[in-house]
């Protein structure tokens, strides 16, 4: 490329400078942006697209060569001349040629490539975030597993989590690989592979509890773990396999797995337990979606040590979930092309026969018409009372499927299922992304809430996926709407991305109606340590004034509680019960009740304790002469009365104020939520704890309610790196648009297709490389919407790039120029939306301008 404007005052100004005459004598090469300052590249600090301008070359004419020794510029020899870096990662060597086509001089430099999206702006921040996100369960990004005597970095134990971690992963680190190595050594005779390998420190429950199955089992120094109620761990692993041959394009490492890939799709169809010879599918216990835990209910069979994750093949009740099977059906594909590869053809078509065929019956017992229905019961005389209409949950899997082998079709009714339920979400619901829609009211509430993490939270991980897919398919602006919420989430919840987030927040429950108990009768302590007639001084004294003599009294709420504060003036001046092991205090003190509760209420405090932060005790005796027993822990049900701090969802400050000596003094208030709120309560038994410290009760409320505890907007469950990872490859391979083409590896031959236009940013920097290899793609996009064109200058490693380039919404292409020449390209409508699409070849930056209207 040459220089544009003011060419020859660049050229003047460094021919005259001290520094540019120092080095004279020879070729130099500089980055063009820093041209004015004479200052030498960095050997390991360009990137493709890079301008270099090069000064002071003695010949005819110069020649780049990129890292595969590929030719990508040539150019006559000027005084000042710049080029733009292109083609294959690595050392690339300029070389300067006389008249008569010898090379009289050279210089190298070293292009390297690290993945990135800059706008300078909001999808920079965007793309900072879910990178970090990828790190926030283990900094550094892999997790050390010792086996044999090897170590081996993961991504992620677990065969599942591994692979859609890696998802955004790839683009980063090069470990995806080293747990297929663990599980292709591990794989069972028959094909089976474990769900995860040992990664805490005891995993001998596992043993106990797959002793007869065989679920589980110790290899080597290791145990290793098959989740006997999921039927995913083949089809993820084959996954993997494949999905590491695309990033490294490592053939020889890919045909070295290939036995391997095909026993462990060959496993389920020769498994009872795996396989449903009714619908010729894949089956399993009834889970939500792919979760490890299968439903509670009536036919649940008592088979073991935690019956919801283990099966029988014989009492099980199993059913067909259509996850399983799109996940296994494009792993049959996956073998295939790796077979064909391989040039094994006729086994290939072995598998794609067995995807098409269970194509068939899957679209013919679970697709609906808008969605795949999650579950259908393989024994027809099964009818479950799970509290809600199976038939219309839409569960996760339909989002994971859109970049699954299913139709343009049937994406395209999930993706507007989907927007759907976009525009008609229960009351406080962060998006549309659920685990499971609507959720189970009943089987599931053991392990998992109504609203929360699978069971109705809503997944930033399905997020990504369902973004993904919805750029593949014509639906590009919801998919950027999609992004940017998920963003907004993860920016409002402390910068982070979750697995998953509370699937309705629900309005709180009506005000409760507060009792409070008289106590008077039963108390034995002041307030106050000065001038008292009470039977004990506040905290059996200590300096005047140091007390409590600021409370206010009288029935007033505190923190939001209704609480009676005894008036220690109408009480003789006894205003706390106060209990203890020391001399003078009784160590318990009986309250009656003599009602029922759904919860109670204390406001107390305590001297502190000598050991284990035990302050005291409060028993709950119920009239049919059972009881419930709760320990008072300092720093958790209530605080020291010096310089109070306390905030959990069951305790907090109740009162804090001054006193004469000190500037901080307060009492807490704790609930305890009784277990048998149906029983009638005879009294509540105070008692002290066994070392020598006092504890003091100032007030005891009744609720008819349980005590309401705010709902945590961020849910639990699952690993938030997943979440981030499948968000940044929405990001790489759908809005910035980079991938690879059918049939081609670690972009031998990538796709770009940039799909800016449906956000904000009109200038865009773009670089996508694989971590485990030097493929990558790279490019600048523009956007000048007043006069309608697209400007992209590209480059890749491999052999030519494709692009499939959206363009604003509503128009169409002119013409598509590259060096203003114009070339051919056509145009492709996907619903309704208008892409321009090219080919390009050779190893050289390319230049493009698309017009449109």
């Amino acid at each position: 490329m040459l220089l544009k404007k003011n060419t020859f005052l660049f050229v003047f100004i460094l021919l005259n400078s001290f520094s540019f005459a120092q080095i004279a004598s020879k070729p130099v090469l500089l980055f063009y942006k820093d041209v004015l300052k004479s200052e030498h590249i960095r050997t390991d600090s360009v990137k493709p697209l890079d301008q270099l301008a090069l000064l002071n070359a003695k010949g005819s004419f110069i020649k780049v060569f990129d890292g595969n020794g590929k030719e990508y510029f040539s150019s006559a020899v000027k005084q000042f001349t710049t080029l733009t870096v292109g083609g294959a990662l690595g050392t690339h060597m300029l070389r300067v040629y006389n008249a008569n086509k010898k090379v009289i001089d050279s210089l190298q430099f070293y292009v390297n490539a690290k993945t990135s999206i800059d706008d300078n702006g909001y999808y920079t921040q965007m793309f900072n975030l879910f990178y970090h996100g990828m790190f926030a369960d283990v900094k550094e990004g892999t997790f050390p597993v010792e086996w044999n005597g090897q170590t081996y970095n993961v991504v992620v134990p677990w065969v599942l989590d591994n692979f859609h971690t890696s998802k955004g992963l790839k683009y980063f680190l090069p470990n995806e690989k080293e747990l297929v190595d663990i599980m292709r050594q591990s794989q069972r005779e028959d094909g089976m592979i474990y769900s995860f390998i040992q990664y805490m420190p005891n995993a001998d429950y596992f043993l106990t509890r797959d002793k007869f199955s065989g679920y589980s089992k110790k290899i080597g120094d290791k145990i290793f773990v098959r989740q006997p109620v999921e039927n995913h761990p083949e089809y993820v692993y084959v996954n993997t396999i494949y999905d590491v041959w695309k990033s490294d394009g490592n053939d020889e490492w890919m045909k070295q797995n290939l036995t391997s890939v095909e026993k462990a799709l060959d496993y389920a169809p020769n498994d009872p337990a795996r396989w449903s010879k009714r619908f010729g599918l894949l089956k399993r216990a009834y889970t939500i979606d792919s979760w490890d835990f299968a439903v509670e209910d009536e036919y649940m069979p008592d088979i073991g040590i935690t019956n919801t994750m283990i099966i029988d093949p014989e009492k099980t009740k199993f059913g067909v979930f259509f996850g399983d099977n799109t996940g296994y059906i494009t792993a049959c594909y996956q073998l295939a092309e790796m077979l064909e590869k391989n040039g094994d053809d006729a086994v290939a078509a072995r598998y794609k026969q067995r995807a098409n065929d269970m194509t068939q019956r899957l679209n013919k017992l679970t697709w609906n018409g808008k969605f795949f229905t999650h579950f259908i019961d393989e024994d027809s005389t099964v009818h479950r009372d799970l509290g809600v209409d199976e038939k219309s949950q839409i569960a996760q899997s339909n989002a994971y499927s859109l970049n699954r082998n299913i139709t343009h079709e049937q994406s395209k009714a999930i993706i507007e299922t989907y927007m759907n339920l976009k525009n008609h979400l229960p009351v406080g619901s962060p998006g549309e992304w659920y685990a499971i829609y609507p959720p189970f009211q009943k089987g599931f509430t053991q392990h998992d809430a109504i609203w929360q993490y699978m069971n109705g939270g809503v997944g930033a991980h399905n997020a990504g996926e369902l973004s993904r897919g919805a750029y593949e398919n014509g639906y590009e602006v919801y998919a950027t709407d999609i992004l940017n919420r998920v963003f907004e989430l993860g920016k409002k919840y402390g910068d982070h991305i979750s697995f998953a987030y509370t699937g309705s927040m629900q309005p709180g429950k009506p005000a409760p109606v507060y009792i409070p108990l008289d106590i008077s009768h039963y108390a034995n302590m002041d307030i106050s340590n000065t001038n008292t007639a009470a039977e004990h001084k506040w905290m059996n004294g200590g300096k005047p004034g140091d007390d409590l003599h600021n409370l206010p009294a009288g029935t007033q709420f505190f923190d939001s509680i209704l609480f009676t504060v005894i008036d220690p003036e109408k009480n003789n001046n006894n205003a706390v019960i106060a209990v203890s092991k020391r001399k003078g205090f009784p160590d318990s003190v009986l309250i009656p009740v003599n009602d029922t509760a759904a919860c109670i209420y204390l406001m107390h405090t305590a001297s502190k304790p000598s050991s284990e932060n035990v302050a005291g005790a409060a028993k709950i005796l119920y009239e049919d002469g059972s009881n419930s027993f709760n320990y008072m822990i300092m720093d958790k049900q209530l605080s020291y009365w010096w310089f109070s701090q306390l905030k959990t969802d069951y305790s907090g400050i109740a009162w804090y104020g001054k006193n004469d000596v000190s500037e901080g003094v307060g009492v807490s208030w704790c609930a305890i939520d009784n277990p048998l709120p149906e029983k009638k309560i005879k009294g509540i038994v105070l008692s002290a704890s066994q070392n020598n410290n006092i504890y003091a009760v100032l007030a005891i409320t009744l609720s008819n309610q349980k005590h309401y505890v705010l709902v945590n907007p961020v849910s639990f469950g699952g690993p938030d790196d997943w979440a981030a990872a499948t968000n940044m490859a929405a990001m790489i391979e759908g809005l910035a648009g980079v991938k690879n083409d059918a049939n081609s590896e670690a972009f031998n031959h990538p796709v770009i297709s940039p799909r800016w236009s449906t956000t904000n940013s009109d200038t865009v920097n773009v670089t996508v490389r694989y971590a485990a290899s030097k493929g990558y793609a790279s490019y600048t996009y523009s956007l000048n919407k007043q006069k309608h064109i697209i400007s992209i200058i590209a480059t890749t490693g491999g052999d030519k790039i494709s692009f499939h380039v959206l363009l604003p919404a509503n128009t169409k292409a002119v013409s598509v120029m590259q060096n203003n020449e114009n070339i051919p390209f056509k145009q492709i409508t996907i619903e309704q939306s208008a892409y321009a699409d090219f080919e390009l070849t050779g190893a050289a930056a390319k230049a493009i301008e698309i017009k449109y209207e």
